[in-house]
């Protein structure tokens, strides 16, 4: 599903001594089925943009189209098209049962069977390396960070939106636990019907994932395009320089060197395999 951004704008408190500029003249267009890498510093906008994407916020001035429709004109049917796993999943569990909280807008607002719900939490559950009779009967709040992040993205999943949202995804995950993040993300965006987007400080990890980056700084856009292209057009100023993820900045050196490398270079692993080849040394083992 498209995602298209107009102009945007907004002010926290408007109208008030308190007004507050979070958003000021933000547009780019993300097509669907492709994966979108948001990076920028503290207060840039990050997370008051993709609350624009499922309708918690909606402009001061501009538009925000999902699949050609305004956020306005979808109605609540938004957040099961839109789904977001925000920054601190503990927020968004609140059932007595991991069971419950990931099967609870299936139960609510759904007409599938108990029989049909229980098999989606299933596969929801194993999608993220979680097994639900293991877990289906705990409380989500004796859980670990790691395992209540699983749950918030199985919670999401389960509704199988059209574009999904992960705000800081590998944030208290351990190593193991972000790559299988990222397989899973691989996987759904391979199935080419669905739309991602990524916001981390890090992105690193998730370059071989994005086709697009986006980077604010302070409510505006900084650059949009490819990785290469958003190196391209920052890397001249240290201030702005400094938001780019390092490995990202090191292909893009080695690219302007005149060495062959594709997107899947972004991968620490695949970057050094990449240069094994081309010194005509082997490549790594797997």
């Amino acid at each position: 599903m498209e995602i298209r951004v107009e102009d945007l704008h907004y002010v926290y408190n408007q109208g008030t001594p308190l007004a507050t500029r979070a958003l000021e003249g933000v547009s780019f267009t993300l097509s669907s089925g492709k994966a979108l890498g948001i990076l920028g510093g503290t207060g840039s906008g990050k997370t008051t943009l993709i609350r624009h994407l499922n309708g918690l916020l909606f402009p001061t001035q501009g538009r925000v189209l999902i699949g050609g429709v305004e956020t306005r004109a979808h109605g609540p049917q938004l957040a099961r098209k839109v789904g977001v796993v925000f920054q601190r999943p503990e927020r968004q569990l609140f059932e007595e049962t991991v069971f419950k909280d990931i099967s609870f807008v299936l139960r609510r607002f759904s007409r599938l069977s108990g029989e049909e719900i229980l098999s989606r939490v299933d596969h929801a559950c194993a999608q993220v390396g979680l097994v639900l009779r293991d877990i289906g009967d705990r409380s989500p709040h004796d859980l670990s960070d790691s395992e209540k992040r699983k749950v918030a993205i199985a919670a999401v999943l389960v509704n199988r939106p059209d574009v999904l949202v992960l705000d800081e995804p590998s944030a208290g995950l351990d190593p193991f636990a972000v790559a299988g993040l990222i397989r899973l993300l691989e996987e759904i965006k391979a199935s080419g019907d669905k739309t991602i987007v990524v916001v981390a400080h890090d992105m690193e990890e998730f370059l071989p994932l994005v086709d697009q980056t986006l980077v604010l700084d302070r409510g505006h856009v900084a650059a949009f395009g490819t990785p290469s292209e958003v190196c391209a057009a920052l890397r001249g100023d240290p201030e702005t320089a400094a938001l780019l993820p390092g490995l990202a900045l090191v292909v893009d050196d080695l690219q302007s060197a005149g060495y062959d490398l594709n997107r899947s270079g972004y991968g620490a692993r695949a970057l050094a395999d990449r240069i094994a080849v081309l010194a005509g040394l082997p490549e790594s083992s797997k």
